[in-house]
């Protein structure tokens, strides 16, 4: 009965829709020159022959199945790779990551008229939804053309699961179309099969995968030369409530050590306000070409892809959305290079990885914003970011085996 009603309201919807993406293109959510991406209509010629599409949702997503793109490409049997993100951000950072016979699209919009068109265009072999992106009624109509269906690096929270099993019918409906859901965690393998996808099997989680790019010497040369000495906090996928916290925590110990900066990297950098400057602490902003002074107390890095270059020359670590309710942000990219991550309680979102570094020594569990303090402070002269190799090799290992456990079971679909 949901679905039914979900897709006449996607009927009623459609003749809305071209006021809601202009309305997305004012505020930069959408990319006018390819808009019509989201109505169905492809920019990108398909060639002859087997196509895999592989659907992520956003950066973080886009990232870890780049490794996945890469061993696809020494398939014979494929003669195209297709990857469809939903956000900006992401076709920006795919742009120049995705080559030869894999290219980038935006997914269209849930409706049926352009799921029709965009699957009549491109008439995949193989559809692999990356993670927790569910989209009814492309499920539906690619159930119907009788398209194999797979969820990659599949990630249920507790929550999730608690709120589809209300709904008993409708998430049968939905999940059961899978054919096969690969796991990041024991967990979610659970979740999926009692959720109605009968081929559930955990295969590890695809993010390990996910190496730091070589950095350019210019970029970190530069960087550093306008740091200078100073001790650096990297405040990283900060959300709203965490910037506060990190400038009332920068107010608090420069009255001790002047050579303290703090950069923030905020998760939604268009944010139009990040924090009340209440204590007037001078600031930054790197979108603005504005550079670090020696008298600058925060340092806004409010752009996209620079998180590595900021993680490289950091002293200390925070990863956000830990210590407001949001479940917290990937810290695998941080830890990659030998760094202690700070985070507070609400880590559910990666608790499977979070547990995995805990267990490596590579994190540091802080409460509020006071733990925050106390252990900046009694950790300031001797910051614990020196690179751990074996720890960095245990995460290595981790993704390498991920990686091939996913690719034996999309191989094995693709026969």
């Amino acid at each position: 009965m949901l679905l039914i009603a979900y897709k006449i309201i996607s009927y009623l919807l459609y003749p809305f829709i071209p006021i809601y993406l202009n309305s997305r293109i004012k505020q930069k959510k959408e990319i006018k020159e390819r808009i019509n991406e989201r109505y169905g209509k492809s920019s990108v010629a398909r060639k002859n022959g087997e196509i895999v599409w592989i659907h992520a949702a956003s950066i973080g997503e886009s990232l870890s199945i780049l490794p996945v793109v890469n061993e696809l490409k020494k398939n014979n049997r494929i003669d195209q790779i297709l990857v469809t993100t939903g956000t900006t951000s992401s076709a920006r950072i795919l742009k120049n990551k995705l080559k030869d016979n894999a290219s980038h699209q935006f997914i269209p919009l849930d409706i049926p008229i352009y799921i029709k068109r965009f699957l009549n265009y491109w008439t995949p072999s193989l559809v692999i939804f990356v993670e927790s992106e569910i989209w009814p009624n492309f499920i539906s109509e690619i159930k119907k053309r009788k398209i194999k269906l797979m969820i990659l690096n599949g990630r249920m929270t507790l929550d999730s699961f608690n709120n589809w099993s209300k709904f008993k019918k409708t998430s049968s409906k939905i999940f059961s179309s899978f054919d096969i859901c690969c796991t990041q965690n024991n967990d979610s393998s659970l979740f999926y099969k009692k959720l109605g996808i009968k081929n559930t099997t955990f295969t590890g989680n695809l993010k390990f995968c996910t190496q730091p790019e070589e950095l350019e010497d210019t970029k970190i040369n530069e960087l550093k030369k306008m740091l200078g000495n100073k001790k650096v906090l990297v405040a990283a996928s900060t959300h709203e409530g965490e910037e506060e916290i990190i400038a009332n925590l920068t107010y608090t110990l420069r009255k001790k050590h002047k050579d303290f900066i703090s950069i923030i990297v905020p998760r939604h950098p268009n944010r139009s306000k990040l924090f009340d400057n209440k204590h007037k602490l001078n600031i930054s902003v790197r979108s603005k070409n504005q550079e670090i002074k020696t008298d600058t107390n925060i340092y806004i890095a409010d752009t996209i892809g620079e998180l590595n270059l900021f993680y490289k020359i950091a002293d200390f670590v925070f990863i956000g959305g830990s210590l407001v309710n949001h479940g917290g942000q990937n810290p695998i990219e941080a830890a990659f290079l030998g760094k202690t991550i700070i985070h507070g309680p609400n880590i559910q979102n990666f608790s499977d990885v979070y547990e995995i570094l805990q267990y490596m020594k590579m994190t540091f569990l802080v409460n509020n914003e006071r733990q925050l303090q106390m252990y900046m402070e009694d950790n300031y002269s001797n910051p614990n970011n020196s690179s751990q190799k074996s720890s960095i090799k245990k995460i290595h290992s981790e993704g390498v085996q991920a990686l091939q456990n996913a690719m034996h079971v999309i191989n094995q679909n693709l026969e």
